[in-house]
């Protein structure tokens, strides 16, 4: 029986035939003695146990089965020759479709502003970007990379990058807190309205405050107003609706404009974590290992 490479050799040496017309030609053009190409077609045909080539003295011409064979194994050849190809070049300048999932307002805040960035400086790199809320299984899926928080059971056998993570901010409008004054002190925030983020079946209502001197308070929120997308949540409280913790990222344009203000500056609450996880060794994909040294230097990674 002959070996893999002996056929994937001899089925480039049918192809050149048909190519070239004749056995003179092909051994011409491959390089190779007349008799070398006839007993390659030999073999090829005894393997397949059919005739391919119908000869003649001084033309060739293929039997059905040999037109079909010719067919398909020009389009294998072909096939082969783009995949070694593109192996090589992976090892070169990233090139090639990056996939990639967030949270909808993670994306718009922390991702859109910079993924053209990315893409000018790597143009042979094509970005697909999703933005959801809901959670995407990068494996099943075809993703190659998701920014997102880890969750127990679903992130086995994901490598993870620790990126730089999301600082809560409590914020609040100039003309809410002038009618309604300014809180400084967590237990002050029972006297205000608050308006509340849901994500998922998750409602954060829970808010942790801590101080180096005062201690820890935690406080549980209720609210009228509920909204499961980050920015209709701001512009309720830009519209003075009420107190609105959120995240730095999502608010720092209208913390500098001065449409909104930071509340309780001396009291922290506990940093949200974000990982980027991918399922492939960034070490095999230029692509994906240019786009976490770019997160890295862009956004910042946990120390």
């Amino acid at each position: 029986m002959s070996r893999h490479g002996d056929k994937f050799q001899r089925m480039r040496i049918f192809v050149t035939l048909v190519k070239a017309g004749s056995f003179a030609k092909a051994a011409e053009h491959l390089q190779l003695k007349s008799p070398t190409v006839t007993k390659a077609i030999q073999l090829l045909e005894q393997d397949l146990q059919t005739q391919l080539v119908i000869r003649s003295t001084r033309t060739m011409s293929l039997t059905d089965t040999g037109r079909r064979y010719f067919d398909k194994a020009e389009f294998i050849l072909n096939e082969l020759e783009e995949l070694e190809n593109d192996t090589k070049q992976a090892q070169g300048t990233p090139r090639g479709k990056l996939k990639l999932t967030a949270p909808v307002s993670l994306g718009q805040h922390l991702l859109a502003p910079i993924i053209p960035k990315f893409m000018k400086r790597y143009p042979e790199i094509e970005v697909e970007l999703d933005l959801s809320n809901h959670w995407r299984d990068l494996k099943r899926d075809g993703y190659d990379l998701g920014i997102r928080s880890k969750k127990p059971g679903a992130d086995l056998g994901l490598y993870c990058l620790p990126i730089k993570p999301l600082l809560p901010i409590l914020v609040a409008s100039p003309t809410y807190l002038s009618v309604n004054g300014t809180p400084t002190h967590p237990d002050e925030l029972k006297a205000h309205s608050v308006i509340l983020h849901k994500g998922g079946d998750k409602l954060f209502n829970q808010w942790k405050f801590s101080h180096p001197d005062l201690g820890k308070f935690a406080f549980e929120a209720s609210s009228r107003y509920i909204s499961n997308h980050i920015p209709v949540s701001i512009e309720a409280a830009l519209q003075g609706l009420g107190v609105l913790n959120t995240y730095s990222v999502y608010v720092e344009e209208a913390l500098n404009k001065g449409d909104l203000v930071q509340l309780l500056p001396d009291f922290e609450q506990p940093d949200i974590d974000r990982f980027a996880f991918y399922h492939q060794k960034r070490a095999l994909s230029p692509k994906l290992d240019a786009f976490l040294n770019f997160l890295e230097e862009e956004i910042g990674v946990e120390q």
